[in-house]
């Protein structure tokens, strides 16, 4: 279980920084909760007291500077229906229960680690939207999969699953429905297409190219980023091959009169113009993808159900009715209608995840959730930082289980991260985080190196290398901890009496004996000698004395 109190030890550059007091007990062979997977513990059965604020700090190389760190714990926030809201610390005990019990209203009942979010369609809604339930089905694999698609929400026109991508679509008038009912067709337009004037370009073959506009301006297209970034120089490059955020570079020229333009494919972007202006309005239509594999169930104006099926084996397409089966091509799976809702509405649920037989592995498929109950009795659970409302007689509650954001006085920037490998093999030797350091209060910045075992120190803050992604070299992660200065003392303090007893306990002895003072001999005083004599004479002396005493 975990106990904490906050201290609020000052206020420093608009923002609010606080100390923990905390003593922490955790169950053995658990981990505490952390569903981020920042500052993870793994704990053992035992108590310790710790006297310090410590998180994790995600930072990106493509990314903007960061002020807030995600520290040990979560926090509930309520909105009541009168309008007050409340936000408090929650501590998660080892047995699932939570304290405190009671928070604006709300009970807390206990708490999961992995809890998934079901979904059902029913009828009843005032709209029409279209909801289908499709069944796959393979005997070969001995396996049966049902899932929902729906036109709204969003989310579910199209999903991933099995061998092929399955996806719902509404057909505005018949030409739309030719169209989505017709055969995939090879995509000419590799690099998307530009739109500069009158002009529409193919931009692979107008790439490097002069072409006349009106009123003798010319253009050229001169790069193509299909992952448009910012490197560390803040010069544009691109991140993947992928066509995820595509833009290009044209220059327009008229004379001496020259303009840079970068036009980028997403619409809401506008075109960045750099020199000279020009009158003409431009627009960048990325490539398509072509999907090889797909399924498409599309509505007609007239609610009929149709499906086209994209396989390595062929395309096929045609009405799509209850009881019959469609054959897509995937190995032998079979797809057929299982279920149609013509005005569906969403019904989501937050359930937890039951238990696996015991010696099984557990595999974590869900997230934690927090489960409580209102006064009327009804109960839910909340999912971890999506924020949800609870319908009560007395209104709507709203209520959000969230981890814990502690504020920084200063900010953090990934500027770049360094990955040494060993001499003659890929092995990695070291990896190194070059910040830049930002203090708001005094208006400065302090480039900062940090490596493993090389921490760096800022504002009585330590920033330590924590890990790192392999698979991503824009991004670190970094430990920041924070001390009162005494903590520091006594660790230091008690590191130096554990060295010494180590010393003294394997050296002690010779030592003494080294410095131990010599001790004086004892020399006893000489006795006068006997002469030595030989046997016979000792016996005729002795006859001699017994003769002249008789």
């Amino acid at each position: 279980m975990v106990w904490g109190i906050d201290v609020f030890a000052g206020y420093k550059s608009g923002h609010f920084y606080s100390e923990s007091l905390s003593l922490a007990r955790c169950a053995e062979d658990r981990f505490c909760p952390d569903p981020l997977g920042f500052g993870r513990d793994y704990c053992r059965l035992g108590g310790g007291i710790h006297l310090s604020t410590e998180g994790m700090l995600l930072v990106r190389t493509d990314g903007t500077a960061v002020d807030q760190i995600r520290v040990e714990g979560d926090v509930l926030e309520v909105a009541t229906p009168n309008g007050d809201r409340q936000q408090t610390d929650i501590f998660i005990r080892p047995d699932g229960s939570v304290y405190p019990e009671k928070v604006a209203g709300l009970s807390l009942l206990g708490y999961s680690d992995n809890a998934i979010t079901t979904v059902q369609f029913q009828d009843g809604g005032t709209v029409d939207n279209l909801a289908v339930k499709v069944r796959l089905q393979s005997d070969r694999m001995g396996q049966t999969l049902e899932r929902w698609l729906a036109i709204a929400p969003f989310g579910y026109q199209q999903m991933d699953i099995g061998p092929a991508h399955l996806e719902i679509a509404k057909a505005s008038d018949g030409e739309e429905l030719t169209e989505l009912l017709a055969a995939p067709t090879e995509n000419n337009h590799v690099f998307g297409e530009l739109q500069i004037g009158t002009k529409r370009l193919d931009v692979k073959e107008s790439l490097g190219q002069l072409v006349k506009l009106s009123q003798g301006v010319t253009a050229e297209i001169t790069d193509v980023w299909a992952d448009f970034r910012l490197d560390k120089n803040n010069q544009p490059t691109s991140a993947s091959e992928s066509f995820n955020n595509p833009a290009l570079q044209v220059i327009l020229k008229d004379g001496d009169r020259q303009g840079r333009w970068f036009i980028f494919a997403k619409p809401d972007f506008e075109p960045i113009r750099a020199g000279d202006d020009f009158n003409f309005t431009a627009s960048y239509i990325a490539p398509k993808t072509t999907r090889t594999d797909y399924f498409r169930i599309v509505e007609t104006p007239n609610h009929q159900l149709f499906y086209a099926a994209a396989s390595s084996k062929g395309f096929k397409s045609g009405e799509f009715v209850p009881g019959e089966a469609v054959t897509p091509g995937w190995a032998d799976f079979k797809i057929s209608l299982a279920e149609r809702i013509d005005q569906a509405i969403v019904q989501r649920q937050v359930v937890p995840v039951a238990p696996v037989a015991q010696g099984l592995r557990d595999q974590k498929s869900g997230a934690p959730a927090l489960h409580v109950a209102t006064a009327d009795g009804k109960d839910a659970w909340l999912p971890w930082n999506e924020p949800a409302s609870l319908a009560t007689e007395e209104g709507s509650y709203f209520a959000a289980f969230s981890p814990k954001i502690l504020q920084l006085p200063f900010y953090v920037k990934l500027n770049d991260f360094i990955v040494e490998r060993n001499e003659g093999s890929e092995s990695v030797a070291m990896w190194t985080s070059e910040v830049t350091l930002f203090d708001p209060a005094t208006d400065t910045a302090a480039p900062r190196r940090v490596w493993m075992n090389h921490p760096t120190w800022f504002r009585g803050w330590k920033l330590a290398q924590a890990s790192w992604n392999p698979g991503d070299l824009q991004q670190s992660t970094l430990q920041l901890k924070r001390e009162p200065w005494w903590v520091t003392g006594l660790t230091w303090l008690g590191s130096v009496l554990v060295v010494s007893g180590i010393t003294t306990m394997f050296y002690g002895r010779a030592i003494a004996k080294k410095f131990k003072p010599k001790a004086i001999p004892n020399i006893q005083p000489d006795e006068p000698e006997t002469p030595n004599t030989i046997p016979i004479f000792q016996a005729l002396s002795d006859l001699t004395i017994l003769k002249k005493s008789s």
